[in-house]
């Protein structure tokens, strides 16, 4: 796990700087340091970590208000279509959303905010990209493409579903009798969907 003080010094040179290569820097950090808890494989049981990731109080002050207007950056660029190092972020500001989900206690908080809208907004635009070159015959490397969209649906999972429920009973597994009771965490509140444009 990189040091806390790593991620406090990139942090402080975006701060200072304004450059945003230290921001994603920073991401890519944070992201490699929880790797651990992205989870994404839908079609296996999900792994149980005994740690758990940071709450928000731990993370720099500003940091939500930050990557907000990051993710929307990215959602008004999509039209023109994202460049590659775009395309990076994105991802790696959804990776950075499911790892703060994995600590349930985030999970309200994350849940009332618009990076869910944006999110989705981008998977639709994405999706209808895939559909369109898929028609076209034009499919170049949609790898980035697709590992966005693998990683908006655990974002909405580690929302609406934080304790993945929903992966037990496909895989015919039960939930354990007066598992409900245990639950100490609520799932984020469903946001009012975005329309996506075109």
């Amino acid at each position: 796990m990189a040091s806390r003080e790593r991620l406090f010094e990139l942090w402080m040179l975006y701060c200072t700087k304004k450059d945003p290569d230290y921001l994603k820097l920073w991401l890519d950090t944070f992201v490699s340091s929880y790797e651990q808890f992205l989870d994404v494989d839908f079609e296996k049981l999900p792994t149980r970590v005994d740690d758990v990731p940071p709450g928000i109080s731990l993370l720099p002050d500003n940091i939500l208000q930050v990557l907000r207007i990051q993710l929307l950056q990215c959602v008004q660029k999509m039209a023109d279509g994202l460049e590659e190092q775009q395309q990076a972020l994105s991802i790696l500001l959804v990776k950075f959303f499911i790892i703060l989900c994995r600590n349930l206690s985030n999970v309200e908080e994350i849940g009332t905010c618009s990076y869910i809208n944006y999110v989705i907004t981008m998977t639709t635009l994405y999706i209808q990209q895939l559909k369109s070159k898929k028609k076209e015959k034009e499919m170049a490397d949609q790898t980035s493409i697709e590992e966005f969209v693998i990683h908006a649906l655990a974002f909405c999972e580690s929302l609406y579903d934080p304790y993945r429920n929903w992966r037990h009973r496909i895989s015919g597994s039960k939930i354990p009798e007066g598992f409900q009771h245990h639950i100490s965490f609520s799932p984020g509140k469903n946001p009012a969907m975005p329309t996506p444009p075109g």
